[in-house]
C-alpha cells in the first residue's frame, strides 16, 4: 500500500470537478481489498476522520476531505469477472466506467444507465446512484447493482446481495462476514417518485443493498460490486432535432415522453412506434456554445432535442418514418435533422453531448469562480412551467448561462457562469429561487449528482428536520464516531 504525506503530492486529492477544496495530511492508496480494509481499520481505531476518493469527477464535493485522511481507490481498478451466462460483471470500485463499457461492448453487451462522464469511477457512481441519458428507459445505477462487498466504517466486512436482507417492521438486520449482527432502524421518508439522488434511500420493506447505493461514502466502503448488463440492441436510431420555437420544443418533449413511457414497457424488439430510450434537451445558449465546435448547427434555433431509440432491421424503416412525420409537426428545421445509424455517427453524437459540460468546466477554471449549476428534477406534469420559470429567471439576471436537460426524466441542469464576485453572489440567490420552486412543484434538489458538502441546506429544505434526523440515526449505528465521509449529506 502506498501512503502519501507530502503536501505537494496530495494536492490532486483535495478537490473535485466542482472546484470545491478541502484539506488532508495523509492519503492511503491500497492495492487490494485486504489493504483497503487495513486502511479503514487504522483510521477507525485511531479515530481519524477519513474520506473515500474516486476519480474526482463529482460535482458536490463528496470526495473532498474536510480534514483527516483520504483513502483512494485508484489502484482498485480491475474487472474481476464478466459472466455472460448470468450477465453479471464483478468490478472493483476504482474502475473507470469507460473501461467497463469498452469491455462489455466488445463482447456484445452494454451497461444501461450511461452517465455522461465516462472517466468517473464505478464506486463513485454507486455512491451517488448515478444516472444518465438512458435512465429514462432503464433507470439509474440502483436498478443494476446486484451485490456489494462493503467494508463498514469499523473495518468489518459484509456481502450484501439483492434479495438477501430486507427491512421488516422498520428494522434492517444484516450480518458481517464475521457473523456480527447489525440492526438499523429504517423510517419511511417521503421521497419524491421521480429520478432522485438526495439523501439515503429509506422506506419500509426496502432491500438492504439500496441503503448503500447513494449513501455518498458515509455508511461503508465498496471493495467490489456486481453489476447487471444487457445485450446490445440490434440497431439504434439517433436524432438531433432543432426547433424554431421553445413552446413547440417543450410540447414535442411532452408528447414523445408520454408515448415512449408506454411503449418502453414492451420489448424493444417488438415496438414499431415512438419509443425513445433517451430524450435530451439543449437550450439556445447551449447551442451557441456548441456552434464553435459544430458550425453545421443552423442559425437562429431556439433549442434542440437529442433522442435515441432501439430498433431492428424489420422495424427500422417504419420507426424512422414515424419520427420524421412527428418532427415535421413541431419544427420548420426538418432539413437540418442530424441522423445517426452507424457507430461512427453515434460517436459523433456522444462527443456532441460531452462537449458542452467539458467546455463549461474549462471556462469556469479559466475564470476562477465556481459554476453555479442546478441538478433538479420535477414531476413530468410540472416540467414545462418549471423550465419556463427557470429560463425567465436566468434571462433577467444578465449572467451568462446554458441549460441542458435529461428531459425524459424532467431533470434540468441550469448552469450559471459568473465572472465576478457580484455575479457569483447573484447566481447563488438565483439558485435558491430555483430550489424553492423545485420544492413547490414536488421535485428533488439533486437528481443525479448527490448532496455532498455543497447542498446540505437544500436537502434539509426538501425533507425537513425529522427525516434528516432519521438519516443521522442510521449513520450513527454504522459509524458511531462520525469518521467516514464526514461532512457529506449532513453535518
Amino acid at each position: 500500500m502506498i501512503i502519501k504525506t507530502d503536501p505537494d503530492t496530495i494536492q490532486n486529492y483535495l478537490s473535485d470537478a466542482s472546484n470545491y477544496r478541502g484539506d488532508s495530511d495523509k492519503v492511503y492508496i491500497p492495492d487490494n481489498s485486504s489493504e483497503l480494509q487495513k486502511a479503514v481499520s487504522e483510521c477507525y481505531f485511531s479515530k481519524t476522520p477519513y474520506t473515500i476518493s474516486g476519480a474526482g469527477t463529482g460535482l458536490a464535493g463528496g470526495r473532498v476531505p474536510k480534514n483527516g485522511a483520504i483513502i483512494s481507490t485508484e489502484n482498485l481498478n480491475h474487472i474481476v469477472q464478466i459472466d455472460e451466462n448470468t450477465r453479471l460483471a464483478k468490478v472493483q470500485p476504482g474502475l473507470f466506467l469507460s473501461e467497463l463499457e469498452a469491455e462489455l461492448n466488445h463482447k456484445g453487451y452494454f451497461f444501461p444507465p450511461n452517465p455522461t462522464e465516462k472517466n468517473s469511477s464505478i464506486g463513485g457512481n454507486i455512491a451517488v446512484n448515478a444516472s444518465g441519458s438512458r435512465t429514462f428507459k432503464y433507470g439509474a445505477y440502483r436498478n443494476f447493482v446486484k451485490s456489494l462487498n462493503i467494508i463498514l466504517p469499523n473495518g468489518d466486512e459484509t456481502l450484501i446481495s439483492r434479495g438477501k436482507y430486507n427491512v421488516k417492521n422498520k428494522m434492517l438486520k444484516f450480518y458481517s462476514l464475521r457473523k456480527i449482527s447489525y440492526n438499523i432502524p429504517i423510517y419511511d421518508i417521503n421521497m419524491p417518485d421521480i429520478k432522485n439522488a438526495s439523501g439515503y434511500f429509506m422506506k419500509n420493506g426496502m432491500d438492504a443493498i439500496d441503503l448503500f447505493i447513494g449513501n455518498e461514502g458515509t455508511l461503508g466502503v465498496i471493495s467490489e460490486a456486481e453489476l447487471e448488463f444487457l445485450p446490445l440492441p440490434e440497431k439504434i436510431l439517433g436524432l438531433i432535432i432543432f426547433f424554431d420555437s421553445v413552446d413547440k420544443l417543450l410540447t414535442f418533449v411532452d408528447n414523445i415522453r408520454y408515448t415512449s413511457k408506454i411503449n418502453n414497457k414492451l420489448n424493444y424488439q417488438d415496438v414499431s412506434d415512438i419509443s425513445a430510450r433517451s430524450i435530451e434537451l439543449y437550450d439556445a445558449n447551449a447551442l451557441k456554445i456548441l456552434q464553435s465546435y459544430y458550425p453545421q448547427i443552423p442559425q437562429n434555433v431556439n433549442g434542440a432535442v437529442w433522442i435515441e431509440q432501439e430498433m431492428t432491421a424489420q422495424n427500422e424503416d417504419e420507426i424512422i418514418s414515424k419520427w420524421y412525420a412527428l418532427i415535421a409537426e413541431f419544427t420548420k428545421f426538418t432539413d437540418f435533422i442530424w441522423t445517426a445509424l452507424s457507430e461512427n455517427e453515434h460517436n459523433t453524437f456522444r462527443e456532441f453531448r460531452h462537449q458542452l459540460p467539458l467546455h463549461i468546466s474549462e471556462q469556469i477554471q479559466r475564470i476562477g469562480f465556481r459554476k453555479v449549476g442546478t441538478d433538479t428534477a420535477v414531476p413530468d406534469d410540472k416540467f414545462i412551467p418549471f423550465y419556463k420559470f427557470v429560463k425567465n429567471l436566468l434571462d433577467k439576471s444578465g449572467i451568462e448561462y446554458a441549460i441542458w436537460s435529461h428531459a425524459g426524466n424532467s431533470h434540468l441542469h441550469a448552469n450559471l457562469l459568473p465572472n465576478s464576485q457580484k455575479q457569483f453572489d447573484d447566481s447563488v440567490k438565483i439558485y435558491d429561487e430555483i430550489i424553492h420552486q423545485t420544492l413547490i412543484f414536488g421535485g428533488t434538489v439533486s437528481a443525479e449528482h448527490g448532496i455532498g458538502k455543497l447542498k446540505k441546506q437544500y436537502l434539509l429544505d426538501m425533507y425537513g428536520d425529522e427525516a434528516i434526523d432519521c438519516m443521522r440515526t442510521v449513520k450513527k449505528v454504522l459509524d458511531p464516531y462520525n469518521l467516514l465521509g464526514r461532512g457529506n449529506i449532513f453535518d
